[in-house]
């Protein structure tokens, strides 16, 4: 059965219609960390660049990764790459 007909059935039947959307977080309420696409997300800046960035010293950012794995997930302080955009835009003026 298509959405458009189920959603049609449920309005039919007293039900409600569901849709999804995408909820941000507030800027109130940020995380400490983040991953590489919500890096891109926040500040616009790509994953190679973020590594580049961390290998100079100039953000930080910690790899989880379970004993013997290979695999693992990057997280970066999202603190850390806000003092690095400070910097840079101090650096401009």
């Amino acid at each position: 059965m298509s959405p458009v007909i189920k959603n049609n059935i449920d309005k039919a039947a007293g039900g409600t219609a569901h849709t999804t959307a995408t909820i941000q977080a507030s800027s109130a309420i940020d995380a400490e960390f983040c991953d590489s696409l919500g890096a891109k997300f926040r500040f616009g800046l790509g994953r190679s660049y973020l590594y580049s960035l961390l290998e100079q010293g100039l953000i930080e950012g910690c790899s989880l990764r379970k004993r013997n794995q290979t695999k693992g997930k990057r997280l970066w302080k999202v603190d850390s790459i806000r003092r690095y955009l400070a910097r840079q835009m101090e650096g401009e003026q």
